[in-house]
Parts: structure tokens; C-alpha cells; sequence
């Protein structure tokens, strides 16, 4: 949708060409009934996007039907008025624009927080076949001697030189629980990579977006300061000739220094931004960021009930307490297999002097949970208690997304909504309120304080219309966050 409004229009003349130098001298030779003002904002809304740029107007002498002999004198003293509101602003050399995708690129191989979580997950992935091993078997070596330390095999027929092997067997299904209740682990751990991975890129998007709404702002602020300091020039003018107050003065150049103020409040939070992101890529913070990529307003198509249905379907944040939930469950199983024996079975071979017979030895143990009252029976009750804590822990997240998909839901509609208003309705209204002031200007029935007022709000709803921009989008990043999936 493409916006144009004509504020107002001026004669210029063929003066127009004339060095701002002119400008003073105009000025001093006005008045309150010859002033034309010669300034045109145009308010381009074009895909959401929208831009504020000055534009030229020249009007010739007959359209305003002034008498023959004070054109020259009109033209004369509007040039400078005209020449000094459109001088072009000083083009600074734009850092290259930088992309969200190359940054998330970028963060997803060298953020610490997921290289870490990803080597935590590759080391869960060892436990199952560690813990769904038998126990070390032991062998042994014995030396039974009879009236000496050392056996003599010969001299008794119960001196040996034994040699043996023994082997522990837990309880049939004691192993593959254990095995079970591992792979539950990796897998919440690999849950956790991926709530990771989506909560970093939120990060970014986010810090991404504020960086965008900084750039616009400073953008802003600059072209404010600049009309602003232009207007200050007038003013004193019009001081100097008698036709203007020294409050429009005052006001004028307190103007100019809170815009000052303003800009090097953002200058801050740009390079807070930066070293912000920087931090996240992993760079060193003084690092050159770039300038972010134009943004454009998106439409959220899901509403609240498949927001929610899809965080209960992908959020890796619920689903790693699932898993959490299931690892309890077979932790509490293995609990009660506790109060079941485990084995042990071990064979020797004894071997004695050539006079006896060699001797051969096989025992079978049994580990009887004698103390079950003290060990194993409290052992099921913690495990029945972490199942039901990990059980509430999945409640409370589950509560914890919804709540944050409801809130940033509305952040997001609302948004739009205030979007839309700003285009259709208020920055136009603004724009012909500013229109009415410069008309009740040249006529004499405002001061000039009123006319800078407007122009500044006018500027300012431009400023209100990003920052809503950015609350939508990091309203956006902060759902996909919250559901695990891609929504814009």
C-alpha cells in the first residue's frame, strides 16, 4: 500500500539554486504576512514498510497571484526558508547488511550454550550400555598351604595351588530397566538440545529485532535533529527582525539538545545490542555486527488453541519432562525389584601334589534383602516420590508454556493491531494535523512552537510505528520458542 500526503506547498522561485548562506538574509527581510513555507513530507507506507523523505515543491508566481513588482521581493524571501528545510542530509557510509539467517547459521555451530548441551547429550548416550552390562566377573588365585606358608603339595594331601572365577547375575529384568531408565535420560537430554538450540535463536531474533528498532530510531532522531535545527535558524531570525519571541528560540534549541540527549541514549543500546549478539555467536565483542535487513509486518495465522495443541505435540521443553516422567517410572520399577535376590555364581580348580587327586569347586550364592525394611521399602517410596514431583515438574511447564503462548499471542495480535492503526490512522492524522499547523502558520494564527510540536510528533508516531514492528517480531520469535515449530 503506497501513502503520499502534500503537507504544504511554497514558491520557491528560480532563487531555489541559491547557497545556503542566502538563508539569513531571507529571513531578515520577512514578515508575518509574507512567509511561504516550501516544505513537503511524504509518508510511504509500502509492505508494512514505511519511510519519511523531504521533497521539493516549486510554485510559480502566477498561482499565487502576487502584485507585479514583489515577486522578485517574495521569492527573495521565501529562497532561503525553502533552500535551508531542503538541504539533503549528510550520507554516512552504511555498514553492510547483515541477515537473521546468516546469524542463526551462525549461532547453531559455534554458541558455547549449544555446543555444550549437544557434548551433555553425546555423553548420555554412553550410560545405556554401561549400566545394561554385568558386573566385572572376578578371578582369583589361591595358595593353600598346610605347616607352611608356602604349599608344599606333596607333604598333605590338603595342600593346593587353586585358580578361580566368579561372576554376579542380578535379578532377571533388573539389567534392561536400568538400560530403559538411561536411554529415557539421552533422550531428555536430546529434547533439551533441541529447547536449547530454539531458545538461543530467540535470543538472536530478539536482540536482532532491537538492534533493527535502534538503527530506525537513530535514523529518526537525526532527521528530527536536523529539521529542528533548521527550525532553530528561523526562529532566531525572526527574533533578530522583531517579528518572533525568544521562548520560540528557547524552545527551539531545547528541542535540538533533547534530541542530542535521545540519540545518545540509542547510540548506547545499539552498541549494547551488538555486543549483546556478539555474545551470542560466540565473537569477540568488538566484533562489527553489520546493519540488520529491512523487516516487514507478518500475520500470525495460528490462534490460541493450535498454538497450544502444537506446543503439546513438538515443545522439546514438555517433551524432555515426559521423558523425565517415563525414566521415574522405570526407576520406581526397578525399586521394587529390590526386594528380589540377586546371584552370584564362582568356580575353582584346585590343584594338589601328584600323590592326591586334583580338587574342583563350584558355589552358587544368593544376596538375601534381609533389611528391607531400612533399605528397600524406603528405596520404592523415593522412587514413588520423584515419579509423582517429576509428574507435577511436566504439570508446571506445561501451565509455564501456556501462559507464555497466551501472553506473547496477545503481544503479537495486539501489535498488529496497532500497526495497522498507525498506518491507517494515526501517522495520516498526524500528518494532516501537521498540514493544518503549517497553513495556520503562514497565516499567522499559530506560533511557530506549534508548528515544530507537530512536525515532532510526526516524526515520533514513525519512531512508535518500528518499535511496535519489533514488539511484533520478538512477540513471534518468543512463540516459536514456546511451541518448537516455525511460525512465521
Amino acid at each position: 500500500m503506497l501513502f503520499s500526503r502534500q503537507i504544504r506547498k511554497g514558491c520557491v522561485g528560480s532563487a531555489l539554486a541559491q547557497q545556503s548562506s542566502n538563508f539569513t538574509e531571507g529571513c531578515l527581510n520577512m514578515s508575518s504576512n509574507s512567509l511561504t513555507l516550501g516544505l513537503m513530507t511524504v509518508l510511504v507506507f509500502h509492505g508494512g514498510e514505511l519511510a519519511f523523505a523531504q521533497r521539493k515543491v516549486i510554485s510559480s508566481s502566477s498561482e499565487l497571484k502576487w502584485p507585479p513588482g514583489k515577486v522578485a521581493s517574495k521569492t527573495s524571501t521565501t529562497t532561503g526558508l525553502t533552500a535551508t528545510l531542503q538541504l539533503p542530509l549528510p550520507q554516512a557510509q552504511q555498514p553492510t547488511v547483515v541477515t537473521l539467517e546468516e546469524l542463526i547459521a551462525e549461532a547453531l555451530e559455534n554458541n558455547p550454550e549449544i555446543l555444550a548441551v549437544r557434548w551433555k547429550f553425546d555423553a548420555a548416550t554412553k550410560r545405556p550400555s554401561q549400566v545394561s552390562t554385568l558386573p566385572e566377573p572376578k578371578f582369583n588365585f589361591t595358595n593353600f598351604g598346610v605347616g607352611h606358608p608356602a604349599s608344599t603339595l606333596n607333604r598333605s594331601e590338603f595342600a593346593y595351588l587353586g585358580v578361580g572365577v566368579s561372576q554376579e547375575l542380578p535379578f532377571p529384568g533388573k539389567l534392561s530397566l536400568m538400560k530403559q531408565i538411561a536411554r529415557k535420560e539421552a533422550d531428555s537430554e536430546k529434547q533439551m538440545v533441541r529447547d536449547t538450540e530454539l531458545l538461543v535463536i530467540s535470543r538472536l531474533k530478539q536482540g536482532y529485532y532491537d538492534l533493527y528498532f535502534s538503527h530506525k530510531a537513530i535514523e529518526i532522531l537525526q532527521k528530527n535533529q536536523d529539521l529542528s535545527e533548521k527550525f532553530a535558524k528561523i526562529a532566531e531570525a525572526k527574533y533578530r527582525v522583531g517579528t518572533g519571541l525568544q521562548q520560540d528560540v528557547l524552545k527551539a534549541q531545547v528541542e535540538v539538545s533533547l534530541l542530542a540527549q535521545r540519540l545518545e541514549v540509542f547510540e548506547q543500546q545499539k552498541g549494547s545490542q551488538e555486543a549483546f549478539l556478539n555474545s551470542l555467536l560466540n565473537r569477540a565483542f568488538t566484533a562489527p555486527m553489520g546493519r540488520p535487513a529491512e523487516l516487514r509486518k507478518s500475520e500470525l495465522s495460528y490462534d490460541l488453541e493450535q498454538l497450544n495443541r502444537l506446543a503439546q505435540e513438538n515443545a522439546p521443553r514438555l517433551r524432555s519432562r515426559q521423558e523425565i516422567v517415563d525414566s521415574n517410572a522405570f526407576a520406581l520399577n526397578l525399586a521394587r525389584k529390590e526386594y528380589l535376590p540377586d546371584f552370584g555364581i564362582s568356580f575353582q580348580y584346585q590343584k594338589t601334589g601328584s600323590l592326591f587327586p586334583d580338587y574342583y569347586m563350584a558355589t552358587a550364592e544368593v544376596k538375601v534383602p534381609l533389611y528391607f525394611w531400612r533399605k528397600q521399602r524406603l528405596g520404592v517410596e523415593e522412587a514413588a516420590s520423584k515419579l509423582v514431583q517429576s509428574r507435577h515438574e511436566h504439570q508446571a511447564t506445561f501451565q509455564e508454556l501456556s501462559f507464555g503462548i497466551k501472553d506473547q499471542f496477545l503481544i503479537a495480535k495486539t501489535a498488529e493491531r496497532l500497526l495497522a492503526l498507525y498506518e491507517q490512522g494515526i501517522i495520516p492524522q498526524a500528518a494532516t494535523s501537521l498540514e493544518s499547523a503549517m497553513a495556520g502558520y503562514e497565516t499567522g494564527k499559530i506560533d511557530f512552537l506549534t508548528l515544530i510540536n507537530n512536525l515532532t510528533v510526526l516524526l515520533n508516531f514513525e519512531m512508535d510505528y518500528y518499535k511496535e514492528l519489533s514488539h511484533q517480531k520478538k512477540a513471534l520469535a518468543r512463540l516459536e520458542e514456546l511451541v518448537g515449530v516455525k511460525i512465521q
